[in-house]
C-alpha cells in the first residue's frame, strides 16, 4: 500500500506530469529539463527526487551529469493498465 501512495503523490502536481511527459519522449538531464520547463534548478531537482521516490524516474550517471529517464514503478500491474493510465493522463497534459 505504501508504494502505491508514493506513486499517488508523485503524479499529484502539474510539473511532475509534465517532467514525465517530456522523459516519456527522451533521456534528459536536470540541466535540460530546466530549460525545457522555465523552472528553477531546485524545482526540478525536488520534482525529480519525488518521482524518483515513486519509482517513476530512474537516473544514471553519464560522465560528470545525471541523465533521468521514465521509469514503470513497483506498484504497477503486470496487466498493464496503470501504464495505459499512466499514458492517456500524460497525453494530456500541456
Amino acid at each position: 500500500m505504501e508504494d502505491v501512495v508514493k506513486v499517488v503523490r508523485a503524479l499529484s502536481a502539474d510539473t511532475r506530469l509534465r517532467v514525465l511527459k517530456l522523459l516519456r519522449g527522451r533521456d534528459m538531464s536536470a540541466a535540460e529539463l530546466q530549460q525545457t520547463l522555465r523552472v528553477p534548478r531546485q524545482t526540478v531537482s525536488y520534482h525529480l527526487g519525488i518521482l524518483q521516490t515513486g519509482g517513476l524516474v530512474r537516473s544514471r550517471r553519464e560522465g560528470r551529469r545525471l541523465v533521468y529517464a521514465a521509469a514503470l514503478p513497483a506498484a504497477a500491474d503486470a496487466e498493464g493498465r496503470f501504464e495505459r493510465f499512466l499514458s492517456r493522463t500524460l497525453d494530456d497534459v500541456n
